[in-house]
């Protein structure tokens, strides 16, 4: 008899109805892996696949951190003051920040989900990576913590 397990990592018996009694039954461990970035369907690519392939056209990053200020100003109406609205705001996306001030692009993304509080060494160079000074991001920063994070 085979039964579903019903937690990840919760052990289960399975069994064959022909196995003979005396026979100890399996102990089979239940594991669900699961890829973190989806799989783009047959026939199309991801949008970081296409924005690399794109990024050697002339003219690619400006018009690229004009469409993220556009962007910031359409998504951000409302919450100005928030982190991600100054990294959009000054055209750059997570990766390129983060490139900037030699650290991860989820480094940024756990910063604009406002679970990590970067220290103050890294809220000055954020500033002077985004060009604002270091109590505008660190007022950003707070902001985003605030509203989207630890609570």
């Amino acid at each position: 008899m085979t039964q579903p397990a019903k937690r990840e990592g919760e052990l289960f018996q399975t069994g064959n109805l022909s196995r003979p009694e005396s026979a100890p039954p399996d102990n089979v461990r239940y594991l669900e892996f699961v890829d973190s970035r989806p799989v783009p369907r047959a026939g199309f690519i991801s949008i970081g696949d296409l924005i690399e392939s794109l990024r050697n056209e002339p003219g690619f990053d400006e018009e690229m951190a004009e469409a993220r200020k556009q962007l910031s100003d359409h998504l951000y109406a409302e919450d100005a003051v928030s982190f991600s609205a100054l990294r959009l705001r000054s055209g750059l996306s997570q990766r390129e920040l983060a490139k900037r001030l030699n650290t991860s692009q989820s480094h940024i993304a756990r910063i604009e989900l406002g679970q990590l509080d970067p220290g103050t060494d890294t809220i000055d160079r954020i500033a002077a990576a985004i060009g604002v000074e270091p109590g505008e991001a660190f007022n950003a920063i707070l902001h985003q913590r605030k509203t989207r994070g630890a609570k």
